[in-house]
């Protein structure tokens, strides 16, 4: 990948709008449980990534 197309890509990643922040009510329904956190993730995840 070019490196002007890799910054541009990371920049929009970077940036998102409000409305891609939301979390669809449709997580709680289908997973049975509130969404959790990435931090919240991370944490039970570790292990796999070290």
């Amino acid at each position: 990948m070019p490196a002007e197309l890799a910054d541009d890509t990371l920049d929009i990643l970077s940036s998102p709008s409000p409305a891609e922040l939301r979390v669809s009510p449709a997580v709680e329904r289908v997973l049975g449980r509130p969404p959790r956190s990435f931090a919240e993730w991370a944490a039970r995840n570790v292990a796999a990534f070290r």
